[in-house]
């Protein structure tokens, strides 16, 4: 329903990455006509690729000039590309064929904002056919345009009849907040910045916006209790340390100019809508801030988390890279280097993340590093950075976490120190002693080295409980009822597993021993030959293709632990 809501009140057209598919047929040739471009753009569309789509728009419309629907194409997908300079171009161009969703008209007055062109930016702005929100921003616009040539009082009034639709009411106040501040109206000011913290559902933006006015006002004290106030329920928000050390240590705060002024009136707005909806039009209405303040890392970081979350990759992971030094960079980092390991590339992801460390030492650095070496099997160094950031929390009187003694125990079981992973697992268990994770993993290597049989059925049966949809914990159960000779119960978990996890080799091979014991051999092979095609690993499918000849040997002991780290860790 939000969704729903949000799109009738935007009324923008229907975007341009998504797209019916056309054959990738040789993009050289094909894009050598106006037709050929437009369908080598869908194509790029459809692969969610906006630099491509960008470009061969861009192609289509100069080899088609005048014709209005691949200029407001190309424009749109300069936009989801970034590439703002060019969409100046493209948005004059979609703008003289007709501009029917009016989005470049709006981006041309922000372009002419940005250049304190104030006169040409209200002159764009006055046209008919905006949807509630688009008129909603034209008025912004309009506003600090006024402003910055000079006619403030005219400006102010405009902003005090102005009325906000829907979700965009509660970003009103901060509008007029920078507004008065930049008419010299301070204490009418500070009433609509109070106003605007307490109704802003970006609490974190308002009380930057109106921490600096105090700043700005040589209220710094004010200004110190406002960010330690925020920062007292979200201690790791770097942006207000920094603006509190910066209070604190008596430096310059930010400007406030038209351009900011608007940019920060814009984001608002925008970024709750990004909040709230992943589509291509967030990304729309973010650029419009960026380009009126490309300096503000908060736009870059938010429009590359959208650009993320809508499938653009590519996009995203040049945004993060843009984002400047300063309070935003080592996060931006942090989420471009897990983007390349989702995606496949831990190949560039890995060398990026010791290159964040070594650039930061940050902790937070360090345990990304860490995180990439325990997936990609590189355990001995991960058990290394997991170990300082234990002792320097030590150090430091600072809590440690389970997760930290839980990573460094997988990684020394995986490197042969068990004695030693077997502390940290019980170290882990003694912070979080019902966290399904630790119970199943130290269970299952308790089952598969034969120890503590009772005690590892025990936790791995409460591991079960906590998490009854977890394939791999069901598989554990199984297994341990396996390992304790309870053969038709090992049947019930393991069935149970499989029908979870119906792709794990190793599940499927222990179901299939279980049906041995119980004498359905027929069904065991069919197991094992299940789990033999779903690519095991080397060991496990030696014993597999062992099993399938020779079946089980008599003895009921559990099978070598080739395929407990599988079962154990989701």
């Amino acid at each position: 329903m939000m969704r729903r809501r949000l799109l009738i009140l935007l009324t923008a057209p229907a975007l341009l990455l998504t797209a019916c598919a056309t054959p990738p047929a040789p993009l050289a040739e094909t894009a050598a006509s106006p037709y050929g471009a437009f369908l080598a753009a869908r194509y790029a569309g459809a692969q969610r690729d906006a630099s491509g789509a960008a470009e061969y728009y861009g192609r289509a419309a100069s080899l088609a000039p005048g014709e209005s629907y691949l200029a407001e194409r190309a424009f749109l997908a300069d936009l989801m590309a970034g590439q703002l300079q060019s969409a100046a171009v493209t948005g004059r161009a979609a703008l003289e064929g007709g501009d029917d969703s009016r989005t470049a008209r709006l981006y041309l007055a922000a372009d002419a904002v940005a250049r304190r062109r104030y006169e040409e930016a209200l002159a764009l702005l006055p046209a008919e056919g905006f949807g509630p929100f688009n008129a909603y921003l034209s008025e912004i616009l309009s506003d600090w345009a006024l402003a910055g040539r000079g006619a403030r009082d005219e400006a102010l009034a405009r902003a005090r009849a102005l009325q906000a639709p829907g979700f965009s009411a509660a970003f009103l106040s901060m509008h007029r907040a920078m507004l008065l501040e930049y008419a010299g109206l301070h204490e009418e000011a500070e009433s609509e910045y109070r106003s605007a913290l307490a109704g802003s559902p970006l609490r974190r933006f308002s009380t930057e916006l109106y921490g600096t006015f105090l700043e700005r006002r040589g209220r710094r004290a004010d200004a110190i209790a406002l960010y330690e106030s925020y920062l007292a329920n979200a201690a790791g928000e770097t942006s207000l340390v920094v603006a509190r050390d910066r209070a604190q240590r008596r430096g310059r705060p930010p400007r406030l100019t038209a351009p900011v002024g608007a940019a920060r009136a814009v984001f608002g707005p925008a970024a709750w809508l990004a909040s709230e909806a992943d589509m291509d039009l967030s990304v729309i209405y973010l650029r419009l801030a960026q380009r009126l303040d490309p300096d503000y890392a908060a736009t870059g970081v938010l429009l590359a988390g959208t650009l993320e979350r809508i499938g653009l990759t590519e996009a995203a992971l040049a945004e993060y890279a843009a984002v400047p030094p300063g309070p935003f960079r080592l996060p931006a980092q942090s989420d471009r280097v897990m983007l390349l390991a989702r995606t496949g590339m831990v190949e560039q992801a890995l060398p990026q993340a010791r290159a964040l460390w070594r650039e930061t030492g940050a902790e937070e650095a360090r345990l990304l590093l860490a995180d990439l070496l325990r997936a990609t099997d590189e355990c001995a160094e991960a058990a290394q950075h997991y170990a300082a950031v234990i002792t320097a929390r030590e150090t430091a009187g600072d809590p440690s976490s389970w997760r930290f003694h839980y990573f460094r125990g997988v990684c020394l079981e995986r490197t042969d120190r068990w004695e030693e992973a077997e502390t940290e697992f019980l170290a882990a268990l003694e912070l979080e002693p019902d966290e399904p994770g630790i119970l199943n993993y130290l269970g299952y290597v308790w089952v598969e080295r034969g120890e503590h049989l009772e005690l590892a059925f025990e936790m791995i049966r409460r591991a079960a409980e906590l998490r009854p949809a977890a394939g791999h914990i069901i598989d554990s159960l199984g297994w341990a009822h396996y390992a304790l000779g309870r053969y038709e119960e090992a049947v019930e978990a393991l069935e149970r597993a499989a029908a979870l996890s119906p792709d794990s080799p190793v599940v499927n091979s222990h179901l299939g021993d279980a049906y041995w014991r119980v004498g359905r051999r027929l069904e065991a092979g069919f197991q094992w030959r299940r789990a033999l095609s779903l690519d095991p690993e080397v060991d496990l499918r030696a014993e597999l293709e062992d099993r399938l000849e020779n079946g089980l040997p008599e003895s009921a002991a559990p099978a070598p632990a080739s395929g407990g780290g599988a079962s154990a860790v989701q």
